[in-house]
């Protein structure tokens, strides 16, 4: 009996795929999770990653700004407010600079008169809310420009409203000048000499309220 060729090619034999199954169950289980966490997970994140760039190009933008240098102004000084807005401060230089040319003194913005010597007398002229105390301060400014003495702020409140007292308080219009005698100043400042620390301190109150010059 004739034997038959046995056929010995080999046919390919089938077994599990493991790797395709895994591959079908992770991406299942990813899809399952992103269909029930996406909206609640990964759009917040979004949504933070979002509000953070926002803040650094803000920050980034407001840091370059105040890096840059100001402009220089020639009528004033260029500063920043609360807000960090640029606003022009005016600078009284010019101010000072025209009361020098035309022999006037600058006090908080306005412009005083020089007081004058004629004879033995410093005479001083009043500019809108002045009073008999504001000439008598400017004349014994003057005074002691030429006639130096240590006086404190309250020898010099004293002195002021006794040269008052002397001349007589009353209103004054702009423009109206009176005159105080060097004799009468001395005198002044010969009585406030004469306090002694409790009257001086008494005067405190008052000469903190004086803007001296």
């Amino acid at each position: 009996m004739d034997n038959q060729p046995e056929n010995r090619s080999q046919q390919p034999t089938s077994g599990p795929q493991f790797g395709t199954e895994q591959q079908k169950t992770a991406g299942k289980v990813i899809k399952e999770w992103f269909n029930r966490y996406g909206s609640s997970v990964i759009l917040p994140i979004i949504a933070l990653l979002i509000l953070a760039g926002g803040i650094y190009f803000y920050a980034s933008q407001r840091g370059q700004q105040e890096a840059l240098p100001l402009e220089e102004n020639p009528a004033g000084e260029l500063s920043l407010n609360s807000l960090g807005e640029p606003v022009i401060t005016e600078q009284p230089f010019a101010a000072e600079q025209s009361s020098q040319e035309t022999g006037n003194n600058l006090i908080a913005g306005e412009i005083i008169p020089e007081s004058r010597s004629e004879g033995d007398q410093i005479v001083v002229k009043a500019v809108e809310g002045d009073g008999v105390t504001n000439l008598a301060r400017r004349a014994l400014q003057d005074y002691l420009r030429e006639s130096p003495q240590d006086l404190s702020n309250e020898h010099k409140v004293y002195i002021e409203d006794y040269l008052k007292d002397k001349v007589g308080s009353r209103p004054l219009e702009v423009g109206e000048e009176i005159g105080f005698s060097n004799d009468l100043i001395r005198e002044a400042v010969e009585a406030s000499l004469q306090l002694d620390q409790n009257s001086l301190e008494s005067l405190e109150k008052y000469s903190v309220l004086v803007a001296w010059q």
